[in-house]
């Protein structure tokens, strides 16, 4: 291979091929992914399946889905899964030479006997994948165990958050060593990829065992790894231009159309559903051409280092023939008839979209940690700022000190609030409370104090609702029947729920309390979580979908969504008919739904038709920029 080869004339080659068998090549990647969707789905879910069957749980989320991964069993999925997910790649990938090669000779590529050929290989190729999976974990190795010593060698003894609130000089020390590890290991893999790049059409075309095709790769590839790894960046520039290119394109022609169509409700649906298919079907393009044009670009190079000559010998032993076909034509009729079949598809994609809307605006506001964006959290004064803003909920974080006090704190210790390595769990509250936890946030606030429960439940009653988080840095029995023992006694058992990260916990709570309400705090999850016995759920924003929120709500529960601060966000969730979102910013929420009650149901349906094609707000009367 010449190296001046690498740019223009590979470049020609690829786009030479890809138009000229862009129907086959388009067929083979369809069919690949709706095998790989029919694949990966069970094997995943059938793992999960398994887990939650060994340990007994009939859902898994949060520190439970870490932990898995860190057990054996943890371990042996990720590699099935890694398996096979490159296995059926490798499979796509063959399809796609054979394709490509094909095409070279000048036959008409025929899908059919690319599918036999590649399957034909399907054994070595499953071997060929294994072995790669195994080189990479290999690789992986000393990355992960320098990383594991890099978070060592940080100072662990606070929490979290101090570190990624102050970014002390050993936080950024540590931060810079991972993003060089980073760096490295993305270096490490782009040369194990360089030598083994022709491994696969090796296996395929010249019959050879894995192992050897491995090895023959890395003497083909010698002498030209530079030039080919600036080929595969290349191809990996323009690969992700060209999915922000077509990205920005429908947002923009989104943003452009879609204030048009606002009032005329038929062709606001005929515009949505038309710029969704659109998009799928550009953005599904985008994808075959990327994964299409690396097999093409490899197959240019492997002809160059190897000849036409064995790859043609290997197909005809198999079978193959290059009589041409006659291509196939599209009538005029089938024309008139897609065109009218994609309107009336655009008509019912747009109906289908519109009405996942919840037109009704019953979503409350819950202020995250009190107004913790105008106020420091979890302190009165961002109790007060939150009634004031009108927040319907104040969402709080609890745990006991040492002399078995419950106090308002979200952190293990007070380094980020209050520049004290005390840890909570083992200080007195005499003491947590002569710490000046408000300052961090701003001087005005230097008189706030960490307040106990009872406190923050005194200030609210009869002003707003309360979430009470339980926060369980270790085990503590007995959190939930003290927090119990004090809602009680401030008289607030109907203005409280109560939810937690630990689902044993609020299990406890509901056990003693059937008619309190409770819930599970949730950024991931492996299973079913509307199966579980609790009243409602909080989850991160980046689990909610309509068909979550529709699943929530028919198993009797009700959904709270997290963290939600932007106008962007909160008018989704609003439009989805969540029951109630947790933000920073209780204002900028309750202000969004004061105006959206202004509107009328069709008004606000507008706004989120709006926001599902241009990805921000669109402002109707009497939305302003106020908000």
């Amino acid at each position: 291979m010449n190296p001046s080869e690498n740019s223009p004339t590979a470049a020609r080659a690829v786009l030479s091929d890809l138009l000229r068998s862009a129907g086959p090549l388009f067929l083979i990647s369809v069919f690949y992914r709706i095998i790989a969707c029919a694949a990966l789905t069970p094997l995943v879910s059938g793992l999960a399946g398994l887990f939650l069957a060994v340990s007994g749980r009939m859902v898994a989320s949060n520190e439970e889905i870490a932990a898995f991964l860190l057990e054996p069993l943890g371990w042996v999925a990720v590699i099935v899964i890694a398996a096979v997910s490159l296995t059926l790649i490798a499979l796509e990938q063959a399809c796609l030479m054979t394709l490509a090669f094909e095409a070279s000779q000048g036959a008409v590529p025929r899908v059919l006997g690319a599918l036999r050929f590649a399957l034909g290989r399907g054994l070595a190729i499953l071997n060929l994948a294994g072995r790669i999976v195994l080189r990479i974990l290999l690789i992986s190795v000393p990355f992960v165990a320098l990383a594991g010593l890099i978070y060592l060698a940080l100072p662990t003894e606070h929490d979290i958050n101090y570190y990624l609130a102050t970014r002390p000089p050993a936080f950024k020390w540590a931060l810079v060593g991972l993003i060089v590890l980073g760096i490295g290991f993305a270096a490490a893999l782009i040369a194990f990829t360089v030598r083994v790049v022709f491994s696969l059409p090796i296996v395929l075309f010249e019959a050879s065992d894995p192992r050897m095709a491995l090895g023959e790769s890395g003497r083909r590839s010698k002498g030209h790894r530079l030039q080919l790894a600036i080929g595969i960046a290349i191809w990996g520039v323009i690969a992700a231009g060209a999915a922000g290119i077509s990205t920005a394109l429908f947002v923009w022609l989104g943003r452009l159309l879609t204030p048009m169509m606002l009032g005329h409700t038929l062709l606001l649906m005929l515009v949505i559903g038309g710029l969704f298919l659109a998009f799928s079907l550009v953005q599904l393009l985008v994808s075959i051409a990327t994964t299409t044009s690396f097999s093409l670009l490899v197959m240019h190079w492997y002809r160059q280092r190897s000849g036409a000559e064995k790859i043609s010998e290997v197909w005809r032993q198999a079978g193959g023939d290059y009589g041409r076909q006659d291509r196939f034509r599209i009538s005029r009729r089938a024309l008139i008839g897609g065109a009218l079949l994609s309107l009336v598809a655009a008509a019912v994609t747009g109906w289908m979209l519109l009405s996942n809307a919840d037109l009704e605006d019953r979503t409350e506001v819950a202020a995250h940690r009190g107004a913790s964006n105008a106020a420091p959290e979890n302190t009165l004064a961002a109790v007060e700022r939150a009634i004031r803003d009108g927040a319907h909920w104040v969402e709080i974080d609890v745990q006991r000190t040492a002399d078995g006090q419950v106090v308002v704190v979200h952190d293990r210790d007070l380094m980020k609030i209050g520049g004290k390595p005390l840890v909570v769990a083992e200080t007195r509250f005499a003491e947590l409370s002569r710490v000046d936890v408000g300052s961090w946030f701003g001087a005005d606030f230097a008189d706030q104090r960490i307040p106990s429960l009872g406190t923050v439940l005194d200030r609210c009653k009869g002003r707003i609702k309360v979430n009470i988080e339980l926060k369980y840095y270790g085990r503590d029995d007995q959190l939930g029947a003290q927090v119990i023992q004090i809602v009680e006694d401030a008289g607030m058992v109907n203005d409280i729920v109560i939810m937690s990260l630990s689902y044993d916990a609020v299990r406890q709570v509901k056990n003693t309390r059937p008619k309190w309400q409770v819930g599970l705090l949730s950024a991931a999850a492996l299973g079913d979580l509307t199966r579980l016995e609790v009243d409602f759920l909080a989850v991160h924003s980046n689990m909610v979908t309509p068909d979550f929120v529709r699943r929530v709500h028919s198993a009797g529960k009700t959904l709270q969504v997290w963290t939600v601060n932007d106008l962007v966000g909160m008018t989704r969730f609003f439009g989805m008919g969540v029951d109630a979102i947790i933000t920073d910013e209780p204002a900028r929420a309750v202000r969004l739904l004061v105006q959206r009650a202004e509107m009328d149901p069709v008004e606000r349906l507008l706004v989120t038709a709006g926001l599902l094609v241009t990805g921000k707000v669109q402002h109707v009367d009497p939305m302003t920029d106020a908000m």
